[in-house]
């Protein structure tokens, strides 16, 4: 079983939406699928350490690797849940921080664990439901950080999104173009949630249009 390698990156390859690495190692070349944004923040662009979870089936082996040892055990952890496999859990730790995804797990926070494209809420559900007080381990000092019920209204941001999606929908932009720009408002959910509560109707149509044009900048940088 491989569980770490370090080499030297040869090529880069993309199939569909995975994406990966030809990593030479003392003259062999691996290829491992990596998360995305982990190639693009690579240090080095030549050199790579990586943390590797290995899956042979009857049609050939695969390589997953990450930069953090804690991405890959909670890699393992996920695909560990019945019926849930490894694009799944490649698509989590794409969108998710560890610590993030520990929490959304621990505090039960279905709504935001489906905004992760091709997770729905009976994936979601089973995630919570076979994971939970079982991830404590990949928590600074084991802290589970909980969501404050008193101050932040469930599906406030959520509500706010969908509205912002739907928006963009009906400009002609399709669902992964919207999924990736959205991203510059979604990663901190938790602090956009308590603002909305504590603003006007009209204020938040002033920072709703201050989203979008944020949004629509970066989708006309993509498209140019």
């Amino acid at each position: 079983m491989i569980s770490w390698l370090k080499g030297e990156i040869i090529h880069t390859w993309k199939i569909s939406s995975k994406k990966g690495v030809v990593l030479n190692v003392g003259g062999v070349g691996y290829e491992i699928q990596l998360l995305p944004t982990q190639i693009a923040k690579a240090k080095d662009p030549d050199k790579i350490e990586l943390w590797i979870h290995q899956i042979d089936r009857e049609d050939g082996t695969t390589l997953y690797g990450f930069v953090d040892v804690n991405q890959r055990d909670l890699f393992r952890e996920i695909i560990s849940v019945n019926g849930i496999g490894p694009q799944i859990g490649m698509a989590l730790l794409e969108d998710f921080e560890v610590t993030q995804l520990v929490n959304a797990i621990e505090n039960k926070e279905f709504n935001l664990i489906t905004k992760t494209q091709g997770i729905g809420k009976r994936i979601a559900e089973r995630l919570i439901v076979e994971l939970r007080n079982k991830l404590h381990r990949f928590i600074e000092n084991n802290e589970i950080i909980p969501n404050d019920k008193k101050d932040l209204e469930p599906n406030q941001f959520s509500k706010y999104i969908d509205e912002i999606y739907l928006i963009l929908n009906s400009l002609g932009y399709i669902e992964n173009e919207i999924k990736e720009a959205i991203k510059i408002i979604t990663t901190d959910e938790k602090e956009n949630s308590l603002l909305l509560n504590t603003l006007s109707s009209g204020e938040k149509a002033e920072l709703m249009d201050k989203h979008l044009k944020e949004i629509l900048m970066k989708l006309s940088e993509k498209s140019t």
